[in-house]
């Protein structure tokens, strides 16, 4: 049945809180900024309106776990600080004789939400700051981040030998006569019997093969644990770039060319104020593309018409510029590096004879369709053979110059880039607040929805801080009088 907060404190619980909490605390401007009894709204259906017993109240959990982010605490520690922390009680509206739930209460309260409804509760925060005038909302602002697995990743050829290991150990709890039988094909191949990594890696898939083929013809591999670590197993052997079993939906992604990490990519969009609209959670080898739709998307469902968006090169695609422009956004997102303005670099179109005509004159000889959209436009390997600035313009595996061109490349593309730039730097020091201050660097848990739910919290934390600072500044300014009078009356 569906608890419900007490919104009426005892006498002894007033006095207490009256000379124990702090005359000025973060953690108060937000209970003060922040309604969040849209909670119990988002969450009654998911109770008994008269049977069973009464539950914790769901504003109540979702306080506690919103501390727990904004702390930087684990689920254990957040509940050890409910104990004996005023300050802690008094914002998740505990008194002093209320029971705390305890840790696992916290676990299945999260999961149950699931990652669909804690993008609502997002959504009813924004909208709340949208009601108070905490948003501004004509620019939005996109890009991603790494959050690293709580998992450690491995080889392929010790994903093959762990995954030996736990077959036969699952088949042991069912069947331990024959998991005695099988104990062989799940010892590790001898490193020195082979030359390469290849041949290695080669005779463990054979023996891993060998596993499967042999636990098939038993009555074990019926087995409901036999059957889910034999997927996984599946996996590693069609080479789905699983690269834990701890973790069987991270991925190897990269931050920079040369900085890789194992985890997923949290994609957000913000206003020029850095307040987070959207957020979504992608595996870790996903392109920045991949999310911009849907943060948009949520952006439009939320009631927000931005005028314009601006990304980092990553985001430089003809067809986001162009589905931009239908929704009536003007696009402000850089080039990539190895799609530079030709006519910056010295090239021209000649569009009567549909040539570009290089800074030396020479004229193109040929293009072929890109996968990607576009041409790759050819010029002659004689004419780039004996040109004075072939040592600058070719790389060293080029004979020939080769461009990428695209019919819409500088299309869509309205003045003002620096200054949109700027602009974007307001999502960097979010994720940065996120990362240093609530442990968003490292995911929590295991599994991409898990870290999407552990992404959201942390963006309803960020958005109750900004929100108490932005509403705090209203009323101690005389500009923003009028505007804390109407909140407070509210």
């Amino acid at each position: 049945m569906l608890g419900r907060l007490d919104q009426q404190r005892n006498f002894f619980d007033e006095i207490l809180f009256n000379h124990m909490l702090p005359a000025d605390h973060p953690l108060l401007d937000i209970d003060r900024a922040v309604d969040f009894s849209f909670v119990e709204e988002e969450t009654a259906d998911l109770y008994s309106a008269d049977q069973g017993r009464p539950s914790y109240p769901p504003e109540q959990l979702v306080r506690i776990l919103f501390l727990a982010v904004w702390a930087n605490l684990s689920d254990v520690q957040v509940c050890q600080q409910l104990r004996y922390n005023v300050l802690y009680r008094y914002f998740c509206r505990l008194g002093w004789e209320d029971a705390i739930p305890d840790d696992t209460t916290l676990v299945r309260f999260r999961q149950r939400l699931g990652e669909e409804r804690w993008q609502r509760l997002l959504q009813r925060l924004v909208e709340q700051a949208r009601a108070k005038g905490c948003l501004k909302g004509r620019w939005l602002v996109m890009d991603s981040s790494p959050v690293v697995a709580h998992a450690a990743a491995r080889t392929r050829v010790q994903l093959l030998r762990e995954g030996r290991q736990r077959l036969v150990q699952a088949v042991r709890q069912a069947a331990p006569p024959v998991a005695k039988e099988l104990e062989a094909l799940a010892e590790p191949v001898p490193d020195a019997t082979y030359e390469d990594q290849d041949q290695l890696l080669q005779a463990e898939q054979e023996r891993t093969e060998a596993l499967l083929a042999a636990i098939t013809s038993r009555q074990a591999a019926k087995a409901p644990a036999v059957r889910r670590v034999r997927k996984q197993v599946e996996r590693v052997l069609k080479d789905e770039r699983v690269a834990s079993y701890a973790d069987p939906e991270a991925r190897w992604g990269h931050q920079r060319q040369k900085k890789p990490f194992f985890g997923y990519k949290m994609h957000l969009a913000t206003d020029e104020t850095g307040f987070v609209l959207a957020a979504t959670v992608t595996a870790g080898n996903a392109s920045d593309l991949e999310g911009a739709p849907a943060l948009v998307e949520q952006a439009r469902v939320q009631g927000l018409r931005p005028r314009r968006l601006v990304a980092d090169k990553a985001y430089d695609a003809t067809r986001l510029r162009e589905d931009l422009v239908r929704q009536g956004i003007r696009p402000y997102i850089p080039q990539r590096t190895q799609r530079q303005r030709l006519p910056k670099q010295g090239f021209t179109y000649d569009k009567r004879r549909r040539q570009w005509i290089c800074p030396e004159g020479h004229r193109s000889i040929g293009q072929s369709p890109h996968q990607r959209g576009g041409w790759l436009v050819y010029f002659s390997e004689r004419a780039c053979r004996g040109c004075p600035r072939a040592g600058r313009c070719l790389s060293r595996s080029q004979t020939r110059k080769v461009l990428y061109w695209h019919p819409g490349t500088e299309a869509n593309r309205p003045r003002g880039l620096k200054r949109a730039l700027r602009v974007r730097t307001v999502i960097e020091r979010t994720f940065g607040e996120a990362k240093q201050w609530h442990g968003l660097g490292r995911s929590r848990y295991r599994g991409r929805e898990r870290t999407a739910i552990q992404v959201l919290l942390t963006c309803l934390v960020l958005n109750a801080k900004k929100m108490a600072r932005r509403l705090q500044d209203a009323r101690g300014s005389g500009h923003g009088k009028r505007r804390a009078m109407e909140w407070a009356a509210a």
